[in-house]
């Protein structure tokens, strides 16, 4: 009968086997339970895979309900099959504790039994004494730097589980009020309208905006209406834009340009002055 120790972890429970030789193996089904994975499924898989293949055992170890004969993978595998599972293909809840099972998993098995290598129920070799053990410590070393592998590509996992949520708050941002999603060529399209409109009021020679041109019709409006109270018989907003025409060398008030803005303000409000108003 295999020794085993029943390890706490995360609020589950990880079962650590040894053989004779001192290798160590955990509990597969119970980690794939613990985990929220089809073992059937997940036995395949290390099944198929070159390396994991090797050290998928079925051991025997002691329950309560007697002997069983139960499938366990070598301790130093554990962190290679655990860098193919991605946190975004399980259960939401259980994210967070497969990286903490990526991360730390197999040191806490492998501490389990620590430096004591079971030869017999009651022999213990020593590191010093045993070859084997300093072959494990090999196995301990290789299973650590996939480890470091595990942890990086979780890092990684992470890095890009951000940036599609960074994509997708950009996406709701970027949203048209008809409830379409506005592309990025439109977007940067209405930018350059704007941009264009900014250069527009700020180039001399460039004509008057509508907002300009309305305050201009305004002044007039009120400048006629002035003239027409003193004498009714003439048409007086023809004449204020005649005098406009003439005096700014335009043929329509609303191609008076940018640097005559002011100067027409300036005319219609002498005129209006002028007139007694």
């Amino acid at each position: 009968m295999l020794p085993h120790r029943v390890i706490p972890f995360h609020g589950d429970q990880l079962i650590a086997v040894q053989q004779p030789n001192g290798t160590v193996f955990v509990h597969f089904a119970r980690v794939c339970e613990n985990l929220g994975l089809s073992r059937p499924t997940q036995v395949r898989k290390v099944s198929a895979h070159a390396v994991l293949s090797k050290g998928l055992l079925t051991l025997p170890i002691e329950t309560e309900g007697g002997t069983q004969q139960v499938q366990c993978l070598r301790v130093d595998l554990l962190p290679l099959w655990m860098a193919g599972l991605h946190a975004s293909r399980v259960k939401e809840h259980l994210r967070e504790k497969l990286e903490c099972y990526q991360a730390e998993a197999a040191q806490v098995l492998w501490n389990a039994f620590g430096d004591r290598i079971v030869v017999e129920e009651t022999g213990i070799v020593s590191i010093e004494d045993d070859p084997s053990i300093q072959q494990l410590q090999r196995i301990a070393e290789m299973g650590r730097a996939i480890m470091h592998m595990a942890e990086q590509q979780i890092e990684l996992q992470r890095q890009q589980t951000a940036l599609t949520t960074r994509m997708d708050s950009a996406a709701r941002v970027i949203r048209g009020y008809d409830g379409r999603i506005v592309t990025v060529e439109e977007h940067l399209a209405t930018v350059d309208v704007r941009v264009g409109l900014l250069e527009a009021r700020l180039r001399p020679a460039a004509t008057i905006d509508d907002e300009q041109a309305a305050e201009i019709s305004s002044r007039v409006k009120v400048l006629a209406q002035a003239l027409t109270a003193q004498d009714s018989s003439k048409n007086h907003y023809q004449g204020i834009f005649a005098e406009l025409y003439r005096r700014f060398g335009v043929s329509s008030y609303k191609l008076i340009r940018q640097n005559q803005y002011i100067g027409v303000l300036a005319f219609l409000e002498e005129w209006r002055h002028s007139s007694g108003d």
